[in-house]
């Protein structure tokens, strides 16, 4: 198993063009991304256009007039008005103070999180005062003093004390397209697994080695490569780019793995069609590509407006997955949204592997 490993990883190496769309390709498209629309300086948080619908709760509303101007920039409308103008892109948001104050939003983004957050600290703030009401009412106004001070609830400021860039998901789209050009590799490897399609594949095919390690040692080869690849480009995007991912390096990893294991076993699975290498190379970019789109390459809210219309896509699109990972743990903090990205990415990585094997490992020939 480790002699096959050895050698494919050899062999991988001397594809170089299989390198190029691993690493080359997605280093000049962060250079050009980087020139192109990246502001290196950092602004001060602004504060988040957001609408207000008044249905009675006066507290809520004085919750809301304490974090206008700084956090919030509020502004008081109906509720058909307040909604035009969230689908049109004017407000991030729309509260409700109505006795149970609610929020809704149109996606995903820092700013909605911002949001959520203050309504989360008003409803958790409400019921402790509630709570202490019931139980100690002779504490009641020492903790409304405790609470009353609105403008500690949020700290404008997001990973390292800095405002995240906008464009940081265009560089989350790139990273998802650089695992997902794997295939470029996992296909290869399913061409030199198949005897009608390499004179290397008709060369083992007569050798008597179990056909589930060599299987494995080319995936595991191809995965060693492409891994190193998308590593190498992380570096390069922190320390020559400047762009920063976050303190919770360790935290990437995880998806930067599952990621390549994905991209390989795409390509692996696109391998085992009957068609030639010219149309397999054809639906790989073209599938990565739209991919990538959907997750916010070409357009950086792609992947909100998808999660909007048609949340299932995201779902099932590695790209997605992978960049929304990323996103999770350097902007929005959320371990369960990241630990839902991997266990998806994991069962994506399971089903076309096993399809692949299971379609190689019953390839007979009538001739060789």
């Amino acid at each position: 198993m480790l002699r096959l490993y050895k050698f494919n990883l050899i062999q991988k190496l001397r594809r170089y063009e299989d390198i190029f769309w691993a690493l080359l390709f997605p280093v000049v498209l962060a250079t050009l991304f980087y020139v192109s629309f990246w502001d290196s300086t950092q602004e001060q948080m602004k504060a988040v256009p957001v609408a207000v619908v008044e249905e009675g709760n006066v507290y809520f509303e004085h919750f809301l007039d304490e974090m206008d101007g700084t956090t919030l920039e509020l502004c008081r409308m109906e509720e058909e008005e307040a909604l035009r103008a969230l689908e049109e892109g004017e407000i991030e948001g729309i509260y409700y103070s109505k006795e149970e104050p609610a929020l809704t939003v149109s996606g995903i983004q820092l700013n909605e999180s911002i949001l959520e957050t203050l309504l989360k600290a008003y409803l958790q703030n409400q019921t402790l005062i509630k709570e202490i009401g019931k139980e100690h009412p002779l504490g009641l106004l020492d903790a409304m003093a405790a609470v009353s001070d609105y403008q500690e609830l949020v700290e404008p400021v997001s990973v390292g004390g800095r405002t995240m860039n906008n464009s940081i998901t265009y560089f989350f789209a790139l990273i998802a397209m650089a695992c997902l050009f794997g295939a470029f590799m996992g296909m290869s490897s399913a061409v030199n697994l198949r005897a009608d399609q390499s004179p290397l594949a008709l060369r083992r095919s007569v050798i008597p080695v179990n056909r589930l390690k060599m299987v494995l040692s080319e995936m595991l080869a191809a995965f060693t490569i492409q891994f190193f690849c998308v590593c190498l480009l992380l570096l390069y995007l922190r320390f020559v780019l400047g762009i920063s991912f976050g303190p919770q390096w360790l935290l990437l990893l995880p998806v930067c793995i599952l990621g390549s294991m994905t991209g390989v076993s795409m390509g692996l699975f696109v391998g085992t069609l009957h068609l030639q290498e010219g149309p397999k190379n054809g639906i790989l970019v073209s599938v990565s590509l739209v991919m990538s789109f959907m997750a916010g390459l070409m357009f950086g809210n792609m992947k909100d407006i998808i999660e909007h219309h048609v949340p299932f896509l995201n779902r099932i699109n590695p790209a997605a997955l992978i960049s929304d990972a990323f996103y999770s743990i350097s902007v929005y903090e959320n371990r369960g949204r990241y630990s839902m990205n991997l266990i998806l990415l994991g069962i994506i990585t399971l089903i076309l592997t096993l399809s692949s094997f299971l379609k190689l490992r019953r390839e007979r020939y009538d001739s060789l």
